[in-house]
């Protein structure tokens, strides 16, 4: 089946300043808008500042889902640890989008561990997630969570709007083994939401890695080409995607979905790839990857689904230790 061009979204992460800033280039809301796209903006702030580039936005015909993130004293990112303070940061939103006149057709529940364990991760993540196992929460804690992000999710709804969520793809492998030591180690929650986006970073788990999953995904989001909280990190940044990466990314990917998401725009636009990827040749099929890299991602996810299914042995030999 030859590939079709995907629906595209674009994370947008920027102080409001920043924000502004992006939106006023002369090239940049045009080219969203000739292309379709849509935005996902972390709403870093409430601001009215803010509220009028999202009307901006949407007044062009950019659709524009409102991605929830918390202070960093609450973690940013929606965990097992913070559900009461994402059912405030939700109400807030929505009292901020009509009092401001906004759509915010979408909402997006960003889930991830807290964010003070984000620097480590980049460094070494097999050594940040042993750290996080020896810390990981009781079981209750997590389902506990789960069920007041589902109440989240219902409330949104009954707003008239839809959510997703944005989540690591090794929760497809902790949901084939039947465990929950993923969640439990990095505080991450499992809910029903309209559509799951996967974050399929070549940038931290290579072009294998992320292609591993291409097909188990409903939703894929590529990245990382420049932005977001680690934008000024130089691992981080020694990682962002060249243009014919990121280009072979987006091929691959829409043989499988047909909605794509890019981290980031900001990033994008700096090294000049929005008005690149107008021009991008769907029909013509993502080189393929060598056999070699392709055996050992296959291999690497096995074994993380066999981990998954130790997680009895583990909490037995492994004993959590107290957060």
């Amino acid at each position: 089946m030859t590939p079709a061009r995907p629906n595209l979204t674009f994370f947008v992460e920027l102080e409001t300043p920043l924000l502004e800033e992006l939106f006023g280039r002369p090239e940049v809301l045009p080219s969203l808008a000739a292309q379709g796209c849509a935005i996902s903006m972390a709403l870093l702030d409430l601001s009215a500042q803010r509220a009028a580039v999202v009307r901006r936005l949407e007044s062009s015909g950019i659709p524009v889902t409102g991605w929830l993130l918390l202070d960093l004293e609450d973690g940013y990112w929606l965990n097992a640890d913070n559900a009461d303070r994402a059912r405030e940061r939700w109400r807030e939103t929505a009292a901020w989008a009509q009092r401001e006149g906004l759509s915010l057709q979408r909402i997006g529940l960003d889930v991830e561990f807290p964010r003070s364990e984000s620097e480590g991760a980049i460094r070494d993540r097999r050594r940040a997630f042993f750290s996080m196992l020896r810390r990981r929460r009781p079981r209750e804690q997590v389902h506990e969570a789960e069920r007041a992000y589902g109440a989240l999710v219902r409330e949104i709804r009954q707003s008239g709007r839809t959510v997703e969520v944005y989540q690591f793809p090794h929760l497809l492998d902790e949901r084939a083994a039947g465990s929950t030591l993923l969640r439990r180690a990095l505080g991450i929650v499992d809910v029903p939401v309209d559509a799951e986006v996967y974050m399929l970073y070549a940038s931290y788990l290579g072009s294998a890695g992320t292609r591993v999953y291409f097909a188990d995904a409903p939703c894929i989001a590529l990245g990382v080409t420049g932005g977001g909280v680690n934008a000024n990190n130089p691992d981080a940044r020694g990682r962002f995607l060249s243009w014919e990466r990121l280009e072979e990314e987006l091929r691959a990917a829409s043989a499988h979905v047909s909605d794509v998401y890019v981290f980031s725009l900001e990033g994008c636009v700096e090294q000049g790839m929005l008005a690149r990827i107008a021009e991008i040749d769907w029909s013509r099929p993502a080189p393929t990857l060598p056999p070699a890299a392709e055996r050992r991602a296959r291999r690497t996810r096995r074994l993380t689904q066999w981990l998954f299914r130790a997680e009895p042995l583990i909490d037995l030999l492994l004993p959590p230790r107290r957060r």
